[in-house]
């Protein structure tokens, strides 16, 4: 294990753990009504639940830079204020929009792609928040910290899910996230000047855009960390939006189930989070992320043939120790292997990636669900094996396998 170099590097800044404490909370929110437009949008196919979760995509997609840009340029607590103050507006709206005119593709599609433009500039300066509040050695700690709260919430935020589709609907699912939206904004208040504000800007905007990207894609260890996560989130980050709905679809299985698929896979990742938090990281955390994605493809193939729901959930399990493994190891290597005045530039470009990756895969996925010939078992299966080769790619990279935080 990597121990912390100095005693002073042992203790998290309490900054750190209030700002934990709003995160977590919108993210329990977030879950939830993630969960209500997946599990709408999937009542009217795969095409169509894919379409959906395209609308969020591609503006998140096309203003991620300008996001990132304005978060280093005017601090991100700042940008997170105004972002959570939008995403409050739009979810406290949809109550009485849905109370009058339900749930028509229209309101999904709409009401994604305004969340997509919102995420464009929350996801950046969010995501940049462990670096400006944690000392460098204590990245990876903080990050594991995020993820067990994260795996707590994400539980809570399925099961919450599944309860509030089953009694309301998006109804009850937006008026909850809007809840849980204040309860950051007072956090984001209260924090105040826990962060100095960045330096004034001595270039204009799109080169400072373009400084980010050159810094994300010019060094060999951010470019082939930045590689591999693009090509992994294409295959991972549908599974609970839009692929394990369809696959409990596909068993029989109603919403409550559905959800209990996605928590308990959830409970993987935060095992292993939690034991980063406990013990620290591996020394070459380029090397077990690559061996996480390995493990991962072996719950991936377990979802596509297993039909009962208990090995069902033996094998999300499984995929969640594999994609903690990759996600616990990667995240704060990749957030270290750049200077804080480009967190939220190099965010931006994080999200980005993911973002294309969903852009092209939603769709695709969605396609082939709905093909007889394929079906969402086959489409599980292919992850898996996808997942497997990304895995190896990942391993015979020489900058990535003997990497570490710096």
């Amino acid at each position: 294990m990597t121990p912390p170099a100095e005693p002073d590097t042992e203790r998290i800044p309490i900054r750190y753990w209030i700002w934990l404490l709003g995160a977590a909370v919108s993210l329990l929110g977030d879950i939830a009504m993630s969960f209500a437009i997946g599990w709408s949008a999937s009542h009217y196919g795969g095409q169509v639940a894919g379409l959906v979760l395209l609308f969020a995509a591609a503006p998140r997609a096309a203003l991620l830079l300008i996001g990132g840009a304005i978060g280093d340029r005017f601090g991100a607590p700042r940008v997170l204020l105004v972002s959570c103050t939008a995403m409050f507006a739009l979810t406290a709206a949809l109550v009485p929009v849905t109370i009058a005119i339900d749930e028509p593709v229209t309101l999904l599609l709409v009401t994604a792609l305004l969340v997509g433009v919102i995420d464009a500039f929350f996801l950046p300066s969010s995501r940049s928040m462990p670096r400006l509040l944690v000392p460098a050695a204590q990245i990876p700690r903080a990050m594991a910290s995020f993820q067990v709260t994260g795996m707590v919430f994400a539980v809570l935020g399925a099961a919450v899910g599944g309860a509030l589709v089953g009694w309301a609907g998006l109804t009850a699912a937006a008026g909850f996230d809007a809840l849980t939206f204040a309860v950051m904004i007072v956090v984001l208040l209260v924090m105040g000047r826990a962060i100095a504000p960045p330096p004034a800007p001595t270039t204009g905007m799109f080169r400072s855009i373009a400084e980010g990207v050159k810094v994300a894609f010019g060094r060999p260890l951010t470019r082939t960390l930045l590689i591999t996560m693009t090509l992994a989130a294409g295959l991972l980050m549908p599974m609970d939006a839009l692929l394990l709905p369809l696959l409990a679809r596909d068993h029989g299985w109603d919403a409550g189930r559905a959800s209990l698929l996605i928590a308990v896979r959830s409970l993987g990742v935060g095992a292993i989070a939690l034991r980063i938090l406990m013990r620290g990281s591996f020394q070459r955390p380029g090397l077990v992320a690559g061996l996480g994605l390995l493990l991962a493809s072996i719950g991936f193939v377990g979802l596509a043939v297993f039909d009962p729901l208990p090995l069902a959930m033996a094998a999300a399990i499984i995929s969640g120790i594999g994609v903690g493994t990759f996600t616990g190891h990667l995240l704060p290597l990749l957030m270290t292997s750049v200077e804080k005045a480009y967190q939220s530039r190099l965010q931006s470009v994080v999200v980005l990636c993911q973002s294309l990756a969903l852009v092209v895969m939603n769709p695709v996925l969605g396609f082939f669900a709905d093909l007889d010939a394929v079906g969402i078992t086959g489409v599980c299966l292919g992850i898996g094996v996808l997942t497997a080769l990304i895995g190896f790619f990942a391993l015979s990279r020489p900058v990535m396998r003997n990497a570490t935080v710096a």
